[in-house]
């Protein structure tokens, strides 16, 4: 592939001493979303003639996905004789299409065949797909975990130039475009800030630079622009720039109105027409004009809709930037937003790591619509690498006012590995809408007593704890629920509370994968499915002692995973009036006093053997408000000794 420039590929130290990719029979490659280990599963496809399966595009999976593939394909003897192997792309696309049960037979099935073969077999995936892998693989055969990073400042360089070469072979300005490449690289990088290596080693990133450049006929009054402060440098400049670039065109059509060159196929109507084509929805009507120009202009959008740079020619985005541009178009518009909110559900794991970047362009600033908040946390998760973490946190916000009430606080933490500065991101929507999480939830808190919480848009839900949820109604969209612990927790628990629920859709028992406790509280809890996970909350006749076990309750199960698996929280966030309120303020400080929690005033940490030791509490027992005697006294002590 002429434009092919491979990013950083190492070996994970994620899980634990793996084998050695020189011998291990089997090797998942893990990335980020959009990072480029699709293009990489090609490139070596093309330059080592194995077979390369791209499981976005093929039959769901299942227990003779490999086996019956290689007798189909007439390539069993060669397999056998080490001769031919198989590189398999999209896991993530193929764990969303089946169930549980058909995702481990796919898995077993690849892991007997690849026992004792001297040729690898490689699985490329993303992070969340080969985390989930490399759990029912590692005791059945050697397991080696690589992961493709982002480009280099130097090695994006020459990716863009490769891309730029492409679309224009003849390009008589290549040194000024490659210096017009450098700038807009190093603003992007410095619009985004900590993350800006990241975000400018991302391959789509680099695709839409090479387009405004290769869109602009004279690279050097733009290098100008930049260097004068003219030209404001962000992924959405980039975008509106390829736009304003393509309206040009209207200067070679003879209108007899020639006004309409000023005012036709503007950024705004651009993406109009781009959302109508890829969702499927009817032409958007041409404004008004005489007959004449109207037929000129119908047919040269015939031409340039298809064509547009945005597009693969067809109906589909050409890369995750530009699917990002439409879908957060598509996404707000009364036409195309049901279509676009359950099409971006859908992805799961598989979210599109851009999203959030040009949804909220869209909105009021801090606003996320109660419908969309699974798909926006979902979007920045999918930008993570391993040992990367993330945690979505919304709650109702405690107001006399009673249109204050229907609102809630969202917050988003984004943690590197090994990072001690956490990235926050603090949002705001309503209780009135139902907040729609979608098939995937992980490490997610919601407190929200009037909301309509929904989970699930497929036929199962997969929760990967911790996952606490208290909300007014709760629906639950799947046949089944699978609930997880993460990789790097021996034990997890989920705990779901509602007022009322809709779990009819739910016909088989909850699947546990790993050491990890669900417990449900609505009415009908004790009906099946649910019969075994009803949660029997420890009832306390005094009406103080009982607020300041709520109160302490809320205090541990705010603590998430911080850097190497710690459990911390922001102190803004814990002495918030909202948690201190009552008996909170008392507790917080026994829970000090007593080292169970820690604080270097900014940030405190929970010590879960302390948790035990003094308060006779684990996170599990709390999240299913199973309080011992001695968590009881713990929290009377607390209360007494601050009367």
């Amino acid at each position: 592939m002429p434009t092919f420039v491979e990013a950083p590929l190492s070996k994970s130290t994620a899980y634990g001493d793996t084998d050695d990719p020189a011998t291990s029979p089997l090797i998942l490659v893990s990335a980020a979303g959009a990072v480029g280990k699709s293009t990489l599963a090609r490139q070596i496809a093309s330059a080592t003639g194995a077979v390369y399966v791209d499981l976005a595009k093929a039959d769901p999976v299942g227990g003779n996905t490999l086996s019956g593939g290689l007798m189909k394909s007439r390539l069993l003897t060669d397999w056998d004789a080490g001769a031919t192997t198989v590189l398999i792309d999209g896991l993530d696309e193929a764990r969303l299409r089946v169930t549980q049960d058909g995702f481990n037979a796919f898995i077993k099935d690849i892991a007997e065949l690849a026992k004792e073969r001297s040729t690898p077999t490689v699985l490329f995936g993303r992070t969340g797909a080969i985390q989930e892998a490399w759990l029912l693989l590692a005791d059945e055969v050697p397991v080696t975990v690589l992961e493709i990073g982002y480009y280099t400042p130097e090695l994006a360089i020459r990716f863009a130039m490769a891309l730029l070469r492409q679309r224009k072979p003849d390009y008589p300005f290549m040194d000024t475009a490659k210096r017009a490449i450098i700038l807009l690289l190093d603003g992007l990088r410095q619009d985004v800030g900590g993350d800006g290596d990241r975000f400018a080693g991302y391959a789509p990133v680099l695709q839409a630079v090479a387009e405004q450049v290769a869109c602009d006929a004279n690279p050097a009054a733009l290098i100008a622009k930049i260097e004068r402060g003219e030209q404001p440098i962000t992924l959405q400049t980039i975008i509106t720039a390829i736009l304003e670039r393509e309206q040009m065109k209207l200067a070679s059509l003879p209108f007899e109105d020639a006004s309409l060159k000023t005012k036709l196929y503007g950024p705004d109507e651009q993406l109009t027409r781009l959302v109508a084509r890829v969702y499927g929805q009817p032409t958007p009507p041409l404004p008004s004009m005489s007959a004449n120009d109207a037929q000129i202009y119908a047919h040269a959008l015939e031409t340039w809709t298809a064509d547009h740079p945005f597009l693969d020619g067809g109906s589909a985005p050409v890369s995750a930037i530009f699917g990002a541009v439409i879908a957060g178009i598509a996404l707000c518009d009364q036409h195309t937003a049901e279509v676009a909110t359950s099409r971006e559900l859908a992805r799961g794991i598989a979210a599109n790591p851009f999203l959030a970047e040009f949804y909220f362009a869209t909105q009021p600033k801090g606003y996320i619509r109660p419908e969309h908040v699974g798909i926006i946390y979902a979007s920045l998760r999918a930008r993570l690498s391993i040992g990367d973490a993330a945690s979505l946190s919304i709650e109702g916000v405690e107001s006399e006012n009673e249109l204050e009430q229907l609102k809630a606080d969202i917050e988003i933490t984004l943690v590197r590995a090994g990072s001690n500065s956490p990235r926050v991101l603090s949002f705001y929507t309503e209780q009135t809408g139902v907040m729609r999480l979608g098939s995937f939830v992980e490490d997610v808190e919601v407190t929200a007593p009037y909301a309509d919480v929904e989970i699930g848009n497929a036929r199962e839900a997969i929760l990967v704890s911790p996952v606490a949820i208290q909300a007014g109604h709760l629906s639950i969209r799947a046949e089944r629920l699978i609930v997880e612990a993460q990789t790097d927790r021996e034990t997890g628990a989920i705990s779901l509370e509602a007022e009322t629920a809709n779990s009819t859709a739910v016909t088989n028992v909850p699947l546990s994968n790993g050491d990890v406790a669900l417990t449900v509280s609505w009415q009908d809890d004790g009906a099946y499915p649910w019969t075994n996970f009803r949660s029997e909350p420890t009832i306390v006749q005094d009406p103080r002692t009982a607020e300041a076990l709520r109160r302490f309750r809320k205090f541990v199960i705010s603590f998430r995973s911080h850097s190497k698996g710690a459990l911390k929280r922001f102190a803004r966030k814990l002495e918030h009036e909202r948690m201190t309120k009552g008996t909170g303020s008392a507790v917080l400080r026994h829970m000090l006093t007593t080292g169970i929690v820690s604080s270097d005033g900014s940030m405190y940490t929970l010590y879960p053997d302390k948790l035990a030791q003094v308060a006779d509490a684990s996170y599990r027992s709390i999240m299913a408000q199973h309080f011992s005697d001695g968590t009881v006294a713990f929290v009377q002590e607390a209360i007494t000794g601050a009367v």
